[in-house]
C-alpha cells in the first residue's frame, strides 16, 4: 500500500480550490499518518514544459510546503494527465514493489485525479479515495463544488475506486503491517467483469446480440450444459431471460461472468465465471463451459489461465478453486494444465439423473501463482 500525492504544487495549491482549508488539513493528516505507520508516501508533479511557468526550475512547479516530501521519498514527474502513463516510471515502480492498493489524494479532481483513479483501476490497483482529499477550481463549464461531488459521489464509487471517510482512511493506514491486505477484512477490489484478451480469445460481458451465437454453439446443447449442472435453453426467449439476469448482474462490482468469444470467428463459444465469490475469506470458484465444436483446441485452458491471472491481479483473491465431476475427464485435464492442486473429494455430492456423483476440489493460492 502507498499514499499517492498528485500535483499538490505551489502554483495551484491555494485558496482558489474548493474547500481548500479542509483539503489542506486532510491531506496533511494522511501524509503524517502514513509516515508514522510505515506506509510509503509517493509524489507526482505535473510539468507543463519550459516557458510555461509550471516546469522544472519554476517556483510554482515545486510541491506545496505543507505537503513537501522528506528525503528519500519518491517523486515522479509527468507531462500528461495520468500519473500511470509509462513515461512517468510510476507504474513500473509500483509493480516492482508489489503494490496493489493505492490511497490517492491531490489535484485536480476533474483532470489528473480522475485520470489517475481510472488508469490505476485499469492497471489492476485497488484505488482508495478519501473524502475531501482532492479538489479543483472553477472551469468555464462547471463550478468546483459540483465537480467534486460528481466525481467523489457518483463517478468513482463502485466503478473505479472505494471512496471512503477520513476515519476509514486513517484506520486503513494505522492498521497497516507491511502487507497489502492487512487492514481490510473486505479486501477484494470489486472491480467487476472487465474485458480480458488472450492470444485467441476475448472474454467480455454478455450482450443480447449473443443469443444466436450462444444457441448455435453451446447453450442449447444438453451434453455441454449438463457437464456443469445447468439446463439447456432451447428458445431465444429462454436465453434472453437468462441474459437479463447476467446483464443486470454487471451492475454489481462483485459479479464476474464472461462470454468466451473466438477472435477468428467472432462466435460466442462458451462462458466462464467466478460463480462463487467469498468476500470474507477472499476466494472465488470458477466454472466454465465450451461448445462441442470448439473443444479439444485448448480454449478452456486458455480462458481459465486468463481468469486465474485476473482473479489474483485484479480482484485480489487469496485462493481460487475449481471442482470437477469424476466422470468429466476433459475438465480434469484442464484443471491439471492450469496448475491447480487437488484438495479432496466430497463423496456423493450431486444427485444427477437418478444417481449420486462426487465432487473433486482443486485450488491454487496467490503465493503459488
Amino acid at each position: 500500500m502507498v499514499l499517492l500525492v498528485i500535483d499538490t504544487q505551489k502554483g495551484i495549491t491555494d485558496e482558489r480550490l474548493f474547500e481548500f482549508e479542509k483539503f489542506k488539513i486532510n491531506v496533511g493528516t494522511l501524509i503524517a499518518a502514513a509516515r508514522e505507520n510505515g506506509v510509503e508516501v509517493v509524489y507526482v508533479r505535473h510539468d507543463d514544459g519550459p516557458g510555461s511557468g509550471f516546469s522544472a526550475g519554476d517556483e510554482d512547479f515545486e510541491i506545496f510546503e505543507g505537503f513537501a516530501p522528506k528525503d528519500g521519498e519518491k517523486v515522479f514527474d509527468k507531462k500528461v494527465n495520468s500519473a500511470f502513463h509509462e513515461s512517468t516510471g510510476l507504474l513500473a515502480y509500483l509493480k516492482a514493489r508489489g503494490v496493489s492498493r493505492i490511497i490517492t489524494v491531490g489535484l485536480q479532481t476533474d483532470f489528473c485525479i480522475d485520470a489517475a483513479v481510472k488508469s490505476g483501476f485499469e492497471h489492476g490497483f485497488e484505488m482508495i479515495v478519501p473524502e475531501y482529499c482532492n479538489s479543483t477550481r472553477t472551469n468555464p463549464y462547471i463550478d468546483p463544488e459540483t465537480t467534486y461531488h460528481f466525481y467523489n459521489e457518483y463517478m468513482w464509487p463502485d466503478r473505479y475506486a472505494k471512496c471512503v471517510t477520513m476515519k476509514d482512511a486513517l484506520d486503513l493506514i494505522s492498521s497497516y503491517d507491511g502487507t497489502e491486505r492487512a487492514a481490510d477484512k473486505d479486501a477484494l477490489s470489486g472491480c467487476g467483469t472487465m474485458t480480458i484478451e488472450t492470444d485467441r480469445l476475448i472474454l467480455r460481458r454478455f450482450e443480447f446480440d449473443d443469443i444466436p451465437s450462444m444457441m448455435r454453439n453451446w447453450i442449447s446443447d444438453e451434453d455441454v450444459q449438463n457437464r456443469y449442472g445447468e439446463p439447456a435453453y432451447k428458445t431465444p426467449e429462454a436465453v434472453r431471460e437468462l441474459l437479463e439476469k447476467y446483464i443486470n448482474g454487471y451492475k454489481d462490482g462483485n459479479y464476474y461472468r464472461w462470454a468466451v468469444t473466438e477472435k477468428e470467428s467472432g462466435e460466442c463459444i462458451g462462458q466462464i465465471a467466478y460463480f462463487l465469490v467469498d468476500r470474507n475469506n477472499h476466494f472465488g470458484e470458477i466454472e466454465y463451459c465450451i461448445g462441442t465444436a470448439f473443444q479439444g483446441k485448448g480454449y478452456a485452458t486458455e480462458a481459465t489461465k486468463a481468469l486465474i491471472r485476473f482473479g489474483f491481479e485484479n480482484i485480489h483473491f487469496n485462493k481460487i478453486q475449481i471442482c470437477a465431476r469424476p466422470v468429466n475427464a476433459p475438465s480434469r485435464r484442464v484443471i491439471e494444465k492450469c496448475g491447480f492442486t487437488y484438495e479432496g473429494t466430497l463423496r456423493d455430492y450431486f444427485f444427477i439423473n437418478g444417481k449420486y456423483e462426487s465432487r473433486m476440489y482443486h485450488s491454487i493460492l496467490r503465493s503459488e501463482h
